[in-house]
């Protein structure tokens, strides 16, 4: 493991996997944000290890050692990871879904669910202009009465934007706040 990164391998968040320097150009402290999703990667970890699943053994370390220990060097010589849990972030399947079936339902496994949702913002980029359009012309349907305000909840802006609300706040909860349409 590179310097600058104390924990366990397995459950530090992807942003300071993926940049061993990170610590360095945030003054030599990690974020809550670091921290909150280092919980979301314990709770992953358990719920790959320990709930039932048919994925024959073989396979399930396979994939339980891609997603927690996958690690390269870099040319400065020093240890990077953290791809493949930025990919199932920005995926929005964590820690797995189809590819990865389990045979009961857990509560666990739904709070880890709904805890690593709000990444997706932090890995994946910003809205595009066409997307807030979008979302802009959908509003004013649903302000008119002529759409349902759920619909607002499956595109992109608002998912970015409630992603974007919920880690900035250090008390956000596993469960999304009601929508409300932004009236202009």
């Amino acid at each position: 493991m590179g310097q600058c990164r104390t924990g366990t391998w397995q459950f530090i968040s992807a942003a300071l996997l993926r940049n061993p320097h990170y610590l360095k150009t945030l003054g030599g402290e990690h974020q809550l944000i670091d921290d909150i999703e280092s919980f979301v990667h314990v709770l992953g970890w358990t719920v790959l290890c320990c709930l039932p699943s048919p994925v024959d053994i073989n396979r399930h370390t396979r994939v339980v050692s891609l997603l927690y220990d996958h690690s390269f060097k870099i040319m400065t010589g020093h240890e990077e990871g953290g791809s493949a849990k930025e990919n199932r972030f920005i995926l929005g399947e964590y820690p797995f879904k189809k590819s990865f079936p389990f045979t009961e339902h857990s509560p666990i496994l739904e709070l880890t669910r709904n805890l690593a949702s709000p990444f997706h913002t932090r890995y994946s980029g910003p809205p595009t202009e066409e997307d807030k359009q979008a979302f802009e012309s959908f509003n004013a349907f649903v302000l008119e009465g002529q759409l349902d305000k759920k619909l607002l909840d499956t595109l992109p802006v608002y998912r970015y934007n409630l992603g974007v609300e919920r880690l900035s706040n250090s008390e956000w909860s596993s469960t999304p706040p009601p929508h409300t349409p932004q009236e202009k």
